[in-house]
């Protein structure tokens, strides 16, 4: 077994293997004098070769769950354990899905959200690889999510706690790409094969900030809205015990264009008394929230309008509550339909 040892050079290096200190002099720990880092110029684990001991060898190690997004029938086995919130994340590409699920697991990050607190994830892998993207860590210059795969819808999965109702459910975020939802417009029956939509406690539809400040797409955002909306509707996805909750993204944008910002925002408004005159009937309730998941200028907070958001979400769904049956009695004048009931051991 070869010892470890200093590789060389090494009192110029990093022992963090993510630290780029030698190559651009940028301390990942944000030291502004490397000497006072405690990992600079520490050792350097060389990989070990030729194991002679034959046990540790063959040793597998302890096998860990994935702790990736989940798979429907992963997220069918969730639902039947325990009380559960699904929702679907509708929107076209680039509206920030991604970004709205990242930046809710970021808030958790430092503590509760409102009066919801984190409890535990399937899914922690993944949340870290949709957030890793939008931290200082990835040297990027502004926040960046990657954008979802075609293919079968995922699930992301939050076990949280919320202190004032006392309910702890699992909270499952379907997680499609944006083209496969936009795509139904043209053909209304591959919503039908979109296993969240129906299963949804709140089906959330994400309206691009971005886009609604340019004058040219404004009306676009709108009829894709509408229209999305329309063909779950005429492909029967959508249940009326589901809420419908319509999020404005980008918040931090249209707050710092002054131009365009406050007709947005405007635009916005009449779209959301559209849905709910069109659609009203269809759903439980229909609310409007604007959100800044992960902002890119000091136009809105980090997180701006998720607490809100998580709170609708949260809500519990209708399919729990107890429907009435009315019962109706029915006069007649028949003797026969007048006799009493027999209990059992006979008439008394």
């Amino acid at each position: 077994m070869e010892t470890p040892a200093l590789k060389d050079g090494a009192a110029d290096r990093c022992s963090n293997p993510d630290c780029r200190v030698a190559q651009d002099g940028r301390c990942i720990e944000g030291f502004g004098n490397k000497a006072e880092c405690p990992q600079f110029g520490k050792l350097q684990i060389v990989q070990m070769k030729d194991v002679a001991d034959s046990s540790l060898a063959s040793m597998h190690g302890v096998a860990m769950p994935a702790s990736t997004t989940l798979t429907v029938e992963e997220a069918d086995n969730v639902i039947k354990k325990r009380e559960a919130r699904v929702i679907a994340i509708t929107g076209p590409f680039d509206a920030g899905k991604t970004s709205l699920i990242a930046g809710l697991y970021d808030l958790f990050n430092l503590g509760p959200v409102g009066s919801v607190a984190f409890g535990q994830s399937y899914s922690l892998q993944a949340f870290e690889e949709a957030a890793h993207d939008s931290r200082a860590t990835s040297r990027r210059e502004s926040p960046e999510t990657n954008r979802t795969p075609r293919g079968e819808v995922r699930f992301y999965h939050f076990e949280l706690f919320d202190s004032s109702t006392g309910a702890s459910p699992s909270v499952l975020l379907g997680d499609r790409a944006g083209e496969e939802y936009l795509e139904t417009r043209s053909n209304t029956d591959l919503a039908k094969g979109f296993p969240e939509l129906p299963r949804a406690d709140v089906l959330t539809i994400l309206i691009d900030g971005q886009r609604m400040l340019d004058a040219g797409q404004r009306h676009n955002v709108r009829s894709e809205a509408r229209q999305t909306i329309q063909a779950f509707v005429e492909a029967d996805v959508v249940r009326d015990t589901q809420c419908l909750a319509v999020v404005l993204t980008k918040l931090d944008a249209v707050r710092k264009s002054e131009d365009s910002g406050s007709q947005a925002m405007h635009d916005f408004a009449i779209l959301v008394e559209k849905l709910r005159s069109t659609f009203g009937m269809r759903f439980t309730a229909i609310e409007s929230f604007a959100v800044a998941a992960q902002p890119k200028s000091d136009g809105a907070k980090q997180g701006e309008g998720l607490e809100k958001l998580l709170a609708y979400w949260m809500m519990e769904p209708r399919r729990y509550q107890p429907t009435q049956v009315t019962v109706e009695s029915t006069q007649t004048d028949r003797y026969f339909a007048l006799l009493p009931i027999p209990q059992v051991g006979g008439i008394k």
